[in-house]
């Protein structure tokens, strides 16, 4: 009873915050949305700001602000990602994709092709340690929230870096209830924070509570909210069950052809360096490697000094392109393997606070310059935003709030500050770390692949 009493006192707390702050439905739409259909009253946004702020990690910012006008997304698709090769994604991951449109008379295919405004939305565990541990992703002791990333990030992420596929599926929703369940995906995103438990506490089932709070007044059948409600365990299981119900449309997978062309599918991208390997194991004078894998995990120099021991491949190369344009191919792939390798490295030596912290005493003692901003602005700052867990607000955040995340510095974009921060903190970091030869030795790789790639487009 006790806990009833407080629920009790709770909503009547809010009803009437509701009852006399004008702005508390910019705040808190779900409380709003949920008012107005109690209390039969109109809900009107138009006195509200007309963006609602989510917070958007990136491997190369750490994170920014983004904000989306609820008015200006077209759909909300449920996106899942293809079981991948860790524990932790072997049933594949669930998401949500708001289709973001560049201006409110543009066609549904212009809002499909228009990627790089879309935003994805998915439970993930805030893994902050050199390790993943098993037992605490199966029992809990991982920070899960909403946790916000563009579309092109979750893209490169999962079809680039991963060899997983993506298929979109789109809710069957009204404009009303798409403008809605946006606004409550905002307050989610900064208010909720949860234990995440691999096995039991998921991106599948949180996903799925998240939906039957959002959504079960989209559809009057009752089978729809019923599909929701089921405790699917296992992400991929879910969407199975979605594409079959009458919340989702599952017809847009039924030609992966189509699917890939119209936005809605987008296959692992491996196929496509597997092709141009076997291009060039084909072409003359090519003995080894046998394999894509072994030629990605073979040390850069020698894969250069295979291509410049055959005369033949190097005749070929003088006089077919496409051949030539297949090798760049792979060692731009091996490229993007190495930095994400290198990330990965340098993130879990950054957990080390004694690291963090001696990289923050060397910058205390450089002069104020140039390099120092760079370094700041362009390295600590993000390393310290995917490190870090996302603040706490009660409801949609206002302009005060947002203003505890400043943004990158506009000289970050050039790409030899970025270059300039990463050699520094090279240059800094101690010898006896036991992780710190295999970063520098991440980063001799890359040169050695850039050189590679330079060598290969003048032939």
């Amino acid at each position: 009873m006790t806990g009833e009493q407080g629920s009790d006192a709770d909503f009547l707390i809010e009803l009437s915050k509701h009852r006399s702050d004008p702005s508390y439905k910019c705040r808190h739409p779900a409380y709003a949305y949920y008012f107005s259909q109690r209390l039969g009253e109109p809900l009107d946004y138009r006195e509200c700001p007309p963006t609602v702020p989510f917070y958007l990690l990136d491997r190369e910012k750490g994170g920014y602000q983004f904000s989306v006008a609820p008015d200006l997304v077209r759909s909300i698709h449920i996106m899942f990602a293809s079981p991948g090769e860790s524990v932790a994604s072997r049933f594949g991951h669930l998401s949500i994709r708001l289709i973001v449109c560049p201006s409110r008379s543009s066609s549904d295919a212009e809002c499909n092709e228009n990627i790089f405004d879309h935003v994805v939305l998915g439970y993930v565990a805030r893994i902050n340690e050199l390790e993943m541990s098993l037992i605490k992703g199966a029992f809990g002791g991982y920070d899960a929230h909403l946790t916000g990333f563009s579309f092109m990030e979750a893209y490169r992420t999962n079809t680039l870096l991963a060899d997983r596929n993506l298929f979109s599926v789109p809710l069957n929703l009204r404009p009303e209830e798409t403008e809605q369940v946006v606004r409550e995906l905002s307050e989610i995103h900064w208010s909720f924070r949860g234990n995440y438990r691999f096995f039991t506490n998921n991106c599948a089932t949180l996903l799925q509570d998240t939906l039957a709070a959002l959504v079960e007044q989209a559809s009057d059948e009752p089978t729809v909210a019923g599909n929701l409600k089921t405790g699917y365990l296992r992400p991929d299981s879910f969407f199975k069950a979605l594409r079959r119900s009458e919340l989702a449309d599952g017809r847009v997978l039924e030609s992966l052809t189509n699917a890939e062309r119209e936005g809605y599918y987008f296959p692992s991208t491996r196929p496509y360096y597997e092709r141009a390997f076997e291009l060039v194991s084909r072409t003359a004078g090519w003995n080894t490697p046998s394999s894509l894998d072994e030629y990605l995990r073979t040390p850069a120099k020698m894969r250069l000094l295979k291509t410049l021991k055959s005369d033949l491949l190097l005749d070929v190369y003088s006089h077919d392109q496409h051949a030539r344009e297949a090798h760049l191919l792979l060692e731009e792939r091996a490229l993007i393997g190495l930095e994400q390798a290198r990330l990965q490295s340098l993130m879990s030596l950054l957990g080390d606070p004694e690291i963090m912290a001696s990289l923050q005493n060397s910058l205390n003692e450089m002069e104020q310059d140039t390099h120092r901003r760079w370094l700041e602005q362009c390295f600590l700052q993000p390393v310290r935003k995917l490190q870090g867990r996302l603040p706490v607000s009660k409801g949609i955040p206002g302009p005060d709030f947002m203003q505890l995340f400043p943004t990158v510095g506009t000289d970050c974009d050039q790409p030899g500050s970025l270059v300039i921060a990463k050699r520094l903190v090279n240059d800094w970091l101690p010898e006896w770390h036991g992780s710190v030869r295999a970063l520098r030795n991440f980063s001799l790789e890359i040169e050695q692949t850039h050189e590679n790639l330079a060598y290969l487009r003048t032939l």
